[in-house]
This record gives structure tokens, sequence and C-alpha cells, in this order.
């Protein structure tokens, strides 16, 4: 038995890196020094020559969510130049654009400040998120491209100025077609449920856009007749709903570097995983079939010192053991690693 567990570390370390899928695409914090055009920090200018996107302190909070109070945020104002990012393309089951937004003013015709485009285009915007006035409310609206493709879905103006909401917005991915990619966004105003709600805030929505694969975020500010004002942060492309709410933060102090085993285990599909890291640093967490291949790449980001756990879904995977390796490394140089066995039952 101690030579399997030999040969299954050797086989983490030779690899877990060549046979990844990471269930996060991308991240982004803005954590850079307040006042930096987000220009010098990876994101390419698209349209307009006026209002540079510049970094802003502080960053958003919202409880629950995994990327609230890291770094800073960017503001949108109502008209300047856009400015897009790639993440790692996808074109395979669906993807979930999530993001904290605090709106400040709106106009009543509304406009969009956020979209996805795919990897080679700045034009093709899909996913467009919207905010607008509504009778002294707030209301978000959703659409595949524009108006005339399919329409603008808005909510009612229930939401308010001043308050900080995630959304999610998931895109699915039907292949044989190219219309047929279908769109739904979720609001919060507070707290995030562990399982994709049934029922969409917006959606279905579909159109007559090109689709194809998605490979960059784009933020647009739009005119001063129609667009928002608003502060940004905490973006996030993933594959799975687990990764937008399963990293939660249960105390703000720890003892030491911990891996805890997973409960329960066995399981069947959902088992938290807690760990505790004693400096700010980056946290990797995988999970490992037998033989050595990633099957989950669970944390790949910053994260403060802390307790923390994480609602790991199984459900994609088949019965049986796996291993999961939590992977530290502090920013003063400092590294620590530990592996621990689950089992899957079906």
């Amino acid at each position: 038995m101690k030579t399997f567990y030999i040969i299954v570390l050797i086989l983490l370390i030779n690899f877990g890196a060549k046979l990844s899928f990471s269930q996060v695409l991308f991240d982004e914090n803005f954590n850079y020094p307040a006042g930096d055009s987000i220009g010098a920090h990876g994101w390419n200018w698209n349209t307009g020559t006026t209002n540079t996107i510049l970094v802003t302190s502080p960053g958003l909070s919202y409880s629950g969510y995994p990327l609230s109070g890291i770094g800073n945020s960017c503001r949108l104002r109502n008209n300047g130049n856009d400015a897009y990012k790639g993440f790692t393309a996808d074109s395979i089951g669906a993807i979930y654009f999530s993001f904290m937004v605090k709106v400040d003013s709106a106009k009543s015709a509304g406009d969009y400040f956020a979209a996805l485009i795919p990897p080679t285009s700045t034009t093709l915007y899909t996913a467009r998120f919207y905010a607008k006035d509504s009778l002294g409310g707030l209301a978000f609206g959703l659409s595949k491209s524009t108006a005339a493709a399919g329409g603008i879905f808005y909510t009612g103006g229930n939401y308010t100025l001043g308050t900080t909401y995630v959304v999610v917005i998931k895109y699915i991915f039907n292949t044989g077609s190219t219309t047929d990619d279908v769109m739904n966004v979720y609001i919060f105003s507070s707290g995030l449920p562990a399982s994709e709600p049934g029922a969409p805030t917006i959606g279905p929505v579909t159109g007559t856009a090109n689709e194809g694969a998605l490979g960059r975020i784009a933020l647009r500010q739009g005119s001063a007749a129609n667009a928002p004002s608003l502060t940004i942060d905490g973006l996030r492309i993933s594959k799975t709903w687990s990764n937008i709410v399963s990293v939660r933060n249960v105390n703000s102090t720890a003892q030491g570097f911990v891996l805890s085993q997973n409960f329960p285990n066995p399981f069947n599909p959902n088992t938290n995983i807690n760990f505790s890291i004693p400096k700010n640093g980056f946290v990797n967490l995988t999970v490992y079939n037998s033989i050595g291949e990633e099957v989950g790449n669970l944390i790949n980001e910053n994260l403060n010192s802390g307790s923390y756990d994480y609602n790991f879904n199984g459900s994609s995977l088949n019965s049986g053991v796996y291993f999961y390796r939590l992977t530290f490394s502090a920013k003063d140089g400092d590294v620590s690693t530990e592996t621990k066995k689950l089992i899957l039952l079906k």
C-alpha cells in the first residue's frame, strides 16, 4: 500500500501540470496601484480615446463571493474608450461570467457595459449586460447581440443605485448551429446559493448573432447619453457554478498551513475541503485521479490569510479514489504543499 501511494505522488508531480483541465479560466481583481490605467496591466484598448479606464480604490466587497475584497476595482464612466482582456478560449458546454458591480448613475435609454467576444474579435459582442434608469430605480438587462438581432431583456426597476450586486451570466454553447447558443443571468444582492438556481433572473435569451469560441472580456464605457457610471470588480470566467460560490473565508485568522480531510468521505457528489493559510499568498487546490491526471483545478488565486471552506462537486467524475493537493506560495517566498485522498462513491 505504501508503494501505491508513493507511485501516485510521483505521478502527481510528473503529470499533473501536463494533463490539466482548469475550471477557472480567468480572474481579474484589479490588484494594481490605484490610478494606474488598466492598459498597463494586460488590458487592450479597443475604441475611443478619452476617459482611460483607471484602477480605483477600494475594491468591492460581497460576502460569500470568492473574489470579494481582493485588490482594488475599476471605474467605468458614461463615455470613453473601451478595453478587452483575453481568457482561456472555450466553446464547449457552458461558461459562467461573474463579477461585482455598483452602479452610481444610469440613463433612461440604457447601455451595456460588459460583454464577451471571440478570442480574435473586437466587434462581435455577445452576452451584453446593461444598466438603465427605470422611473428612478435601477434595471439590469441582457442581450445576445443588438436589439435588432434578438432583443434586450430588462428586469424591473427594483435594484438600487450605490448597492453592490453579484452578477452571473451563464453562456451555453450548443453545437450544430451558428445561432442557437443560450444565455441566462442571475443577479444577487445578498448571499450566493450553493447550487445554480432553477430560474434565472433573466433568460433564457437567444438571438441571431454569429457564434463560436469565446475568449475575451470587454469593458465598455458607451456614450454620455446612454451609458451608466459604475464600479466593477472581481471578474471571473469559470466552467462550473461551484467555482463562483465554493471558496468561502470562514475565519480571518489561522494557526498555520493546514489541509483537513474532506468531509464527508466517501461522498456523492459534494464534499467540503477545509484549509488554512497563515499569510497572504497564492493558493492552488487541484484534484487528481489515481494515475496522476489532473481532473479539476479548483482554486488558483491569491487569498488572504485565514481559514477557508471549498465545496467540491464531483458529479462529472466517475466513482473512484482521487487525491487533492493544496499548494501555498507566500509572498515572502515560503512554499507549503500537502496531499490527501478522497473517495467518490456513486
